[in-house]
Formats: C-alpha cells, structure tokens, sequence
C-alpha cells in the first residue's frame, strides 16, 4: 500500500463512490468508528457506512492532511466538509436534515494486509463538535 493508494480511497469518497471506497477495505476489515457502539465487520458494513454518509451529507468532500506511514500502519488527518441535506444516524437515534454546512476534522489510523487493503482501521473525529454544528434538533 502506497500514500497514492491510500489518497484513491479518498478519491472515491469525493466522487461519491461507496463501492469504490468500500473496494481499499478487506473483506474481513474491522472499522473503529465513534459515531457506531460496536465497529464496522466486513467490506459491506464499510460500503453501508458510505452510503449512510452520502445520505446525509450528498455533497461530502475529504480533504486529506499530512500522511504517515510505518510499514504496513498509516496516519492521516482528514477534514469533511458537507451540508446536511438528510436524516444522520446516531447512537441516538436518527438526526433529521438541518440544512446546515459542516466542517469536521479527524484523524485515521490503518493497517493494511499484504494485498494492499485496509484490514483494521480506526476513526478519530470530533462527534460533539459535528453534532454542535448541525445545532438543535427537533425533540432535543
């Protein structure tokens, strides 16, 4: 796995490509990511987490920060940037489209298999910042 191998996953993202996204993940991959209470098992439960993204934010885009890389372990800041056009999933519960633009920073932690895919990874990202963003929500 190359830092241009990596920077194609984020690739898909942007060109709004779950399955092309879900592609750099192993079939077995185990994603670590705060906004689920149990990780992500498996390529689909990957692509799924995409396509629930793309829902809530249509017009999502990642912009990579710097990149590190030991071996078969990669570091990567990120930022997303969207506008909340539809239902968000969370631990509690669905959170109804707000309407407003977002900008989220975070960090990335992979290990990859000697076939080049992601095999575990682990998400870090601000949720309290994010939810403070899209504001109250109705019931709330």
């Amino acid at each position: 796995m190359s830092a241009s191998n990596f920077a194609k996953a984020v690739e898909a993202v942007n060109a709004h490509d779950p399955k092309g996204f879900a592609a750099t993940y192993a079939a077995d991959a185990v994603v670590h990511d705060p906004l689920y209470p149990q990780p992500l098992k498996g390529r689909d439960a990957v692509e799924q987490d995409m396509v629930e993204l793309l829902r809530a934010f249509p017009d999502a885009r990642f912009s990579l920060g710097p990149l590190l890389q030991d071996g078969a372990m990669f570091a990567a800041e990120f930022t997303l940037r969207g506008t909340h056009q539809g239902p968000l999933a969370s631990q509690e519960g669905e959170i109804p489209a707000t309407g407003r633009t977002i900008e989220n920073n975070g960090a990335v932690f992979s290990k990859f298999n000697a076939d080049g895919e992601v095999a575990e990874e682990h998400r870090y990202y601000d949720v309290a910042g994010l939810l403070a963003q899209l504001g109250p929500t109705p019931g709330a």
